[in-house]
């Protein structure tokens, strides 16, 4: 019977998080996640499997995070629009340097793997799903209070939120600031 591991498994998932979000999938070599996940490679494969399992694990971690903070935020006020507008500030207007200039592990991760890795493109893209979900209950919403035109799709406008939302990250990557990201967030708003 094999022994029980020895470790946190989610502090060790948020360990490799870490490594994947600054460096990403390829240049996250298995000695760097070892190193950072005070783990050997047979507990890793054990565990995980391989790579690609301990990183759809950490993806999986970081993208509960993002929808709990999303979830909160979008529920933390009343009108379903200011709500957004809340979020959308959240996602750019960050103090932590660090996380700035990371930028989003899931959507640096889609676009790492766009055209090398087909597989786990889908695997990532799978996961904005949920995150699409919670803006377009709050639309749908703000619909049926008169706040929003009742022609426009709420999943067109969720998908167009998340695009608005990614962009406006890439923004805060590049240091844009604050004056142009409330701009950029107030012509995006106009157009729901």
């Amino acid at each position: 019977m094999p022994r029980p591991p020895e470790y946190n498994r989610l502090d060790v998932v948020n360990s490799a998080m870490q490594v994947f979000w600054a460096d990403g999938y390829e240049s996250s070599s298995i000695q760097k996640l070892l190193s950072a996940m005070g783990l050997n490679r047979g507990s890793l494969y054990a565990a995980f499997g391989d790579k690609e399992g301990l990183f759809l694990e950490a993806l999986d971690m970081y993208v509960e995070e993002v929808a709990v903070t999303l979830k909160a935020t979008l529920w933390s006020i009343d009108d379903p629009l200011l709500a957004i507008r809340s979020f959308l500030e959240s996602v750019c207007l960050i103090e932590d340097e660090m996380i700035r200039s990371r930028g989003c592990l899931l959507f640096n991760s889609i676009s790492e793997f766009a055209h090398v890795n087909h597989h786990l493109a889908d695997e990532a893209e799978q996961r904005t799903k949920p995150l699409n979900a919670l803006f377009e209950k709050r639309l749908a919403e703000a619909q049926s209070l008169g706040l929003l035109d009742n022609k426009k799709s709420p999943k067109a406008m969720a998908d167009y939120l998340l695009t608005l939302a990614v962009g406006l990250r890439m923004h805060a990557k590049m240091n844009t600031s604050r004056e142009t990201l409330q701009g950029i967030i107030n012509v995006g708003l106009s157009a729901l």
